[in-house]
């Protein structure tokens, strides 16, 4: 709960000021790839219905949104969820990917207005760039 009253008020004041805080970069799924290769986090950022389907290979699943009734609804525990994937390091590089850079944009931005300082967006994400570019995946 207090979680999400300081995510509402980071929200609210960033609108109030215009500031909002940044991820590290827009990237394109071979500079990912490279990246996942030399150790940092892939996160794969769609829902687990997605990720079944087909995900980059050594993706972790954090869904961003959940599909409930036909339509999307947030996950409010995703901010939590990746702090405990790095164990609270809030500085650890991780990489989002979602199916065409638009969710993983989202959540990279909530993720560096709650302090994470190396969060890195597959541009055009998984279908578009990923696939397109014939890197690894899984089934």
């Amino acid at each position: 709960m207090i979680k999400k009253l300081l995510l509402l008020i980071i929200i609210l004041m960033t609108s109030l000021f215009g500031d909002t805080i940044e991820y590290k970069a827009d990237i394109t799924a071979i500079e990912a790839y490279k990246m996942q290769q030399n150790g940092v986090i892939l996160v794969d950022t769609r829902t687990k219905k997605e990720y079944d389907f087909m995900h980059p290979k050594g993706a972790i699943l954090i869904e961003s949104y959940f599909e409930k009734d036909g339509q999307r609804v947030f996950n409010d525990d995703f901010v939590t969820q990746v702090e405990d994937l790095v164990s609270m390091n809030l500085s650890k590089e991780i990489v989002l990917i979602c199916r065409s850079g638009s969710r993983s944009k989202k959540v990279a931005t909530i993720l560096a207005e709650n302090g994470f300082s190396n969060i890195y967006n597959v541009k055009t994400g998984f279908v578009y760039d990923w696939i397109k570019e014939k890197l690894p995946i899984e089934k």
